[in-house]
């Protein structure tokens, strides 16, 4: 493992080359002692300072080799560096791309599954819950990379339906209060029975249900982008907020309705665009379509500061 002199440096210097130079010969090359890795390595440190030193430390240059050298480092076990290459790597892609991306998503599905190969089950598990909320929004719900990501939960939750029948009382059982369901009490209110304890045919059941649920939105995910890619992109007619007095509820539903209409354009004109360029279309239907999506994207990203600055995110 890293020396602790190579976390501080982690900690206390913002050049993640440093960090890498520090740790690597006494983790990557200790565990795997091959020139093969070591050069590696080094190739990409060299390449990361580079971009750092030409283009700064928040070029999207940067995303491809943190994420192969955080690679390097999950592969041979020192998941604390990965996961602090990968924080860094969520930093470029947040500066250049936005919050709550499915860039920021695949990001987080690595840290997943680092922290349950470390043996921190509760924080695997909230980062999983932070992940599906982030691929759930609106503007990725025919977003291609989501689909892999569901089929894994969902296969996830099958391994933990398969230990548990075996005898076995994964984490994740009382984690996803899988135990809990509807009662009513003496005076006939409803409420949720306790995580911790319960019928097994409850777990059975909600584990099963979970899964399939997961696999269902994963099709739907792949239907919608199929039928975006056949039909045609509906373009939303401008809607101006009535200047007529209106509640803030009413607003806000307003301005939600038209952000809907236009989150699925976005995704629309992004969905034909790639399908597009994955079948060698033209390149004046290429430019054509890259202008469209890149059009649907100002207008996605105007109307969220919008609807942030009014009503917060």
């Amino acid at each position: 493992m890293a020396s602790s002199d190579a976390r501080r440096t982690l900690v206390t210097m913002t050049g993640i080359v440093a960090l890498a130079i520090v740790a690597a010969p006494s983790t990557l090359f200790a565990q795997r002692d091959s020139p093969a890795a070591e050069d590696a390595v080094q190739e990409l440190v060299t390449e990361i300072a580079e971009i750092q030193s030409s283009s700064g430390g928040n070029s999207t240059d940067l995303i491809e080799p943190l994420t192969a050298l955080s690679l390097l480092y999950e592969e041979s076990g020192d998941y604390e560096l990965a996961l602090a290459l990968i924080e860094e790597t969520t930093q470029v892609i947040e500066v250049n791309y936005g919050l709550h991306t499915v860039d920021e998503a695949l990001q987080m599905r690595r840290t997943v599954r680092i922290e349950r190969a470390r043996g921190n089950d509760e924080a695997a598990w909230n980062d999983e819950q932070e992940m599906l909320r982030l691929i759930r929004r609106r503007r990725h719900q025919a977003e291609a990379r989501v689909i892999p990501i569901l089929e894994e939960i969902a296969d996830q939750r099958r391994e933990i339906l398969a230990r548990y029948r075996a005898g076995e009382f994964p984490p994740e059982i009382v984690l996803g209060c899988y135990y809990s369901e509807l009662a009513y009490d003496a005076s006939g209110t409803p409420r949720h029975t306790g995580c911790g304890s319960g019928q097994r045919d409850t777990v059975i059941r909600a584990l099963s249900d979970e899964a399939a649920g997961f696999d269902s939105e994963a099709a739907a995910v792949a239907g919608r982008l199929e039928r975006w890619i056949e039909l045609p992109c509906r373009k939303p007619a401008a809607v101006g907020i009535a200047n007529e007095p209106r509640s803030k509820r009413a607003t806000k539903e307003q301005m939600q309705a038209y952000f809907g209409v236009v989150s699925d354009y976005a995704g629309c004109t992004q969905a034909k665009y790639e399908h597009a360029a994955r079948a060698s279309a033209s390149p004046e239907e290429l430019a054509q379509l890259a202008s469209d999506r890149n059009a649907a994207a100002e207008e996605l990203a105007a109307q969220t500061a919008l609807y942030n600055e009014r009503f917060g995110r």
